[in-house]
């Protein structure tokens, strides 16, 4: 009996196919590893410069007109606007804020303006803390409070009242906190004048890394002033 031909067939090693694959796998993998970094902490890629949201979407980036600013009025003794000559903030609209349904303090609807918050004290009061926030930046620009970070002790912070009064407060000390030391103590301190024997205004803004899974940075810049007799 003859058998047929049998032909072995010898496999051949691709190692060109084989980088290909094993490059693709590596880079599927950094890609996950990297989306989740940045999801969970707001953390870009060390080489690769991304372009990715930065900011809160829901921020009114609409600029506000000096007609509007003209024609915002406010109770006599509310904070009508907030001016920092040192970083550029002029005349800039204050309105009144509460907190949300997860009571935290709500911020201005415009990234152009500035929130007082309606449970904290009035300028002009004579005692406790004047407190007011307003937006770091946006999607697309900066808000007003975006260079809030360069002042420093002694720095001026005017505020104007919804009668046309001025009060002037120096500033007494400046630092970014983690957004959870914020949420533990840091908001009760910020309901503190810096000086028990002075009124005082606080004023805060976010810092730091935009995180998506938050939706919100990561720091906050915490500033106590008070008021310059």
């Amino acid at each position: 009996m003859t058998r047929g031909l049998e032909i072995k067939r010898k496999r051949t090693f691709k190692p060109v196919r084989t980088f290909f694959w094993l490059l693709v796998v590596v880079l599927l993998a950094a890609a996950g590893w990297f989306s989740y970094q940045y999801f969970m902490k707001g953390e870009l890629p060390p080489v690769v410069e991304a372009v990715v949201p930065a900011g809160d979407p829901d921020v009114d980036e609409t600029p506000v007109t000096k007609k509007q600013k003209t024609e915002h009025t406010v109770p006599a003794d509310q904070p009508r606007y907030i001016s920092i000559d040192k970083i550029g903030v002029g005349q800039t609209r204050v309105f009144k804020v509460g907190v949300d349904a997860n009571n935290l303090l709500q911020s201005p609807a415009n990234i152009d303006d500035a929130a007082w918050y309606e449970k904290s004290a009035l300028p002009g009061q004579g005692y406790g803390a004047v407190l007011i926030d307003a937006h770091n930046g946006g999607i697309s620009r900066n808000g007003v409070f975006a260079r809030l970070h360069e002042l420093r002790p002694g720095d001026d912070i005017s505020l104007e009242r919804g009668d046309g009064k001025k009060f002037t407060y120096s500033v007494v000390e400046n630092e970014s906190m983690p957004l959870e030391e914020v949420n533990k103590t840091g908001m009760a301190k910020m309901m503190k004048s810096a000086d028990e024997m002075k009124e005082g205004l606080n004023l805060i803004t976010c810092d730091g890394k935009w995180v998506p899974r938050l939706q919100q940075f990561d720091r906050r810049i915490m500033l106590r002033a008070v008021i310059k007799t």
